[in-house]
């Protein structure tokens, strides 16, 4: 049983190098492509350009064909550039199928039973998409962490006289990335002939952040009942800086709610590891019986809903 595990376990891990092998390289062959076709026969004729944007969600037909029909594919395209991740989603979903399959068959080969691989599928198969997540919310943070400064240059530059066109330049200019990146594309779009509205609600849309859905508000509003510009950003950037503020006392007065969570996911944990260094023959039991399987699992599922628990009740939005 072992030993079949391991070989789908490796055909697994072989399917997914291949699908993320022929993520990356297809775009590449099809760009040498349309070079070698420049310098091949004809050369009188122009080469054709494609200006359709690929639209793919992965270079796997059925795969792609998966997440259209499934409604799934946009959203997990607009993670993985919230992320700031340039792979595709089927690229994203080969990896969790692959940890899925993964988790299943270690546990079912140590525990020898399917509640064991199911919940060994449970606590694996999720590892990528919370990557992915950890990703954005760096990501994220980041953006929040700068945007008030960059604030301060928009409100800088309009009081100088720019039009807010310009300003937003200057921003995308100098800012310090994700909030370079993200301007830059907003400006580009109005260069493009995009209405300013359109394109703030594009920049809303890519960006999931509270503070910047306040700016484009104030900015939307402010273009539908005038008002001092500079003014209301001035306050947007106060505003925000002051959020920033609570938000740090709250981490100060959870700080002891959050560790204690820690201690208590973490304690168990290295408890039965240490009791099973210390005294093989006195934990086996938990190990080679159904009803030592069984409590483990058990525990586990009961630590998990506790940490999650802790975790909502620290968590305070603001």
């Amino acid at each position: 049983m072992i030993l079949v595990a391991a070989i789908l376990i490796f055909l697994a891990v072989g399917l997914t190098v291949v699908g993320v092998t022929m993520e990356r390289q297809a775009a590449s062959v099809r760009a040498l492509s349309e070079r070698l076709k420049r310098f091949g026969g004809g050369a009188r004729e122009l080469p054709e350009l494609g200006i359709e944007r690929d639209r793919r969600y992965s270079y796997l037909p059925w795969l792609d064909h998966l997440l259209r029909s499934l409604n799934v594919g946009a959203r997990l395209e607009l993670l993985l550039y919230q992320a700031g991740m340039t792979m595709r989603a089927g690229v994203l979903v080969l990896l969790s199928a692959t940890f899925l399959m993964g988790g299943y068959f270690i546990a079912f080969a140590l525990f020898h039973r399917i509640m064991a691989g199911l919940f060994g599928m449970a606590l694996v198969g999720p590892i990528p998409y919370l990557y992915v997540l950890y990703r954005k919310q760096v990501r994220m943070s980041a953006f929040s962490k700068e945007f008030p400064d960059s604030l301060d240059l928009l409100v800088s530059a309009l009081r100088a006289g720019l039009a807010f066109s310009a300003a937003m330049q200057i921003v995308a200019d100098e800012s310090p990335e994700p909030v370079r990146g993200e301007f830059a594309i907003t400006v580009e779009e109005q260069s493009l002939g995009i209405d300013l509205r359109e394109a703030l609600t594009n920049l809303s849309s890519r960006v999931d952040s509270i503070d910047l859905r306040f700016f484009v508000t104030a900015v939307l509003l402010q273009r539908d009942t005038g008002g001092n510009l500079a003014d209301i950003l001035e306050n947007t950037a106060k505003l925000i800086r002051d959020r920033f503020r609570i938000l740090g006392d709250i981490k100060t007065f959870t700080a002891q709610g959050r560790m204690t969570g820690v201690i208590l996911s973490v304690l168990p944990v290295a408890l039965a590891l240490m009791m099973y260094l210390a005294s093989p023959d006195w934990f086996s039991p938990m190990l080679t019986t159904h009803g030592g399987r069984v409590a483990l699992m058990v525990a586990g599922s009961m630590q998990l809903i506790g940490a999650l628990i802790i975790r909502k009740i620290v968590n305070i939005k603001v």
